[in-house]
């Protein structure tokens, strides 16, 4: 009777989850980025001539994009949106939206069944209380100012967290139900079609699995061994683009072993130290990678990141609240101490799965990254969920009813204000951070461009011309055959023009009449006969669509 009760109240929070994460998604964040636009008009020319941007048919291995390499998943994931709704922010931001409330739903379960298998000490967790922990999980990230930012934009990371969930619980499921080692391993492989931090960390994933399900795994041969050859068959389209060097270029471009500053350093101290012997041990490049390695791990961990302002990136944060509530640090503490006495093997899975999923994100230079370290965000409200279950079952011994409602007054307060500053503030404070502008200066273009002979739009505020193409909703086939592109010296993909439409990066210094010019509106030259004035939702002047009036 009890899980049925559970599965009502699970529904409820999925329902909650779903709300936070879907109202007004159109509008809030405030415009699509660069990578959104691309997921979307890419998703839109498979559904219309079967080829990507670049004339690839079908490709399984990666969408080229901007030079960047995306992993395919979660633009084949769009296309059936685009296809029902249009191409449009609702139909790139669904898939996040929906495979965020599925993690959600998902964890319950993985939860559930990893404490349960336990075989530990059921006075301490009983039956009820197990449930009730996986609940509160749920409801923890339901309402997780870090998931709610993430599953609102056409984040891939968001769709690839999904997949590395139902990896877990897959696999703990499989330790009673022995077949689904058959299919066990085929969402860690979705993984590495879907966003590159996943990608490295799904290996990391496989292995801890791998090892807590040893037991089982060892009884259950004929199915794991058919499960691990379906697995590689899975992962053969994509293995040519991992072992190439284009596959490399976005890791050569944000890694810190690419940071010539600490072979410097190293280099300067061993001369100064007249190249001694210990001096080369002391200043060993290697040495200061492995220093550089740990401080931006340890980045992602701070106090701050988690519990204050959150990623400095606005498009991963609001600045206002952390990554997690302040009021989950206590229980994060409590639930961290009490798993490891009660449920060490869990307790070790759990930490395993934290601590590795920051790794990829350590190797970058930017650091913290709330967007590269996502995998790591189920464990932070697993701990979280104990510890309240244990603060309110085992430490509070009197006026537990009234300590419950503290505590939920607190969270309303806490989900309140980040909700109002989300909602309220968020948007007009950082709509410059989302390429705002571009959808309303095409717009204009879409009602008068016709009168042009030609458009340029400025590149300065970033990939004009998947802009274009996405809000003129361009005949892909047609872009085929016009564009003027090129890649430049590190890799990365350049559309200088299609039809009329150009993409200059400075502006034009001949005025052609007839042409209609889309700049930042403090480049604005004297003369310029003004059309209209775009602004940021703070009200200051953004982008001017102007002509020329006098040559």
């Amino acid at each position: 009777m009890k899980a049925k009760r559970y599965i009502v109240i699970l529904l409820f929070i999925v329902a909650l989850a779903l709300g936070l994460r879907l109202n007004k998604v159109a509008n809030n964040p405030p415009a699509l980025s660069w990578d959104e636009v691309s997921i979307g008009y890419n998703a839109y020319s498979i559904l219309k001539i079967g080829k990507d941007e670049h004339g690839r048919v079908f490709p399984l291995d990666t969408f080229i994009s901007y030079g960047d390499y995306k992993p395919p998943l979660a633009i084949y994931v769009t296309v059936p949106f685009v296809a029902i709704f249009g191409l449009n922010e609702l139909s790139v931001r669904l898939p996040s939206v929906l495979f965020g409330t599925a993690t959600v739903a998902l964890l319950y379960f993985a939860v559930i069944e990893l404490l349960q298998k336990a075989k530990r000490d059921k006075k301490i967790l009983s039956d009820s209380m197990i449930g009730v922990v996986g609940l509160l999980t749920s409801l923890s990230v339901a309402i997780s100012p870090w998931h709610i930012n993430l599953s609102r934009a056409g984040f891939e990371a968001n769709i690839g967290l999904f997949f590395i969930v139902l990896g877990v619980y897959l696999a703990l499921l499989a330790r009673r139900r022995p077949s689904i080692w058959l299919w066990a391993w085929l969402p860690l492989i979705a993984c590495v079609y879907t966003f590159n931090s996943t990608r490295y960390f799904a290996p990391f994933m496989g292995l801890g699995l791998l090892i807590y399900c040893w037991k089982s795994i060892a009884k259950a041969k004929k199915y794991v061994i058919p499960g691990m050859i379906i697995a590689l068959v899975a992962l053969l389209p994509i293995v040519p683009h991992l072992l190439s060097k284009n596959a490399q270029l976005r890791f050569v471009e944000v890694n810190i072993f690419s940071d010539s500053s600490i072979v410097k350093t190293s280099n300067d101290r061993i001369a100064f130290d007249n190249n001694s012997f210990l001096s080369k041990i002391l200043h060993n490049r290697r040495i200061g990678y492995a220093r550089s390695f740990l401080i931006h791990y340890f980045d992602n961990v701070t106090p701050d990141f988690l519990f204050i302002k959150g990623d400095g990136n606005p498009k991963f944060s609001t600045q206002e609240v952390g990554q997690l509530y302040l009021i989950d640090l206590p229980f994060l503490l409590i639930g961290i101490y009490y798993m490891f006495t009660y449920f060490t093997g869990e307790a070790l899975l759990i930490s395993y799965w934290l601590l590795a999923a920051i790794i990829p994100a350590a190797v970058a230079r930017e650091t913290p990254h709330a967007l590269r370290i996502l995998n790591s965000l189920p464990p932070w409200h697993m701990f979280i969920a104990f510890g309240l279950v244990m603060f309110l079952y085992i430490i509070v011994k009197r006026q537990k009813t009234l300590v419950t409602i503290l505590i939920c007054c607190v969270y309303l307060l806490s989900i309140g204000y980040y909700l109002h500053d989300y909602y309220v503030h968020y948007p007009i404070t950082y709509s410059n951070e989302w390429q705002y502008g571009y959808k309303q200066a095409l717009e204009y273009v879409n009602q008068y461009g016709s009168s042009y002979n030609k458009i340029y739009l400025t590149e300065e505020i970033g990939r004009a011309y998947m802009y274009t193409l996405f809000y003129t909703k361009y005949n892909p086939a047609k872009y085929l055959s016009e564009k003027k592109s090129y890649f430049d010296a590190a890799g990365f993909y350049h559309v200088d023009g299609f039809n009329k439409y150009l993409f200059p990066i400075t502006m034009p210094t001949n005025f052609s009449k007839g042409s209609l010019y889309i700049f930042p509106s403090d480049q604005v030259p004297p003369g310029a006969t003004i059309k209209k004035i775009i602004p940021l939702l703070n009200g200051n002047p953004y982008l001017t669509i102007f002509e020329k009036s006098h040559i």
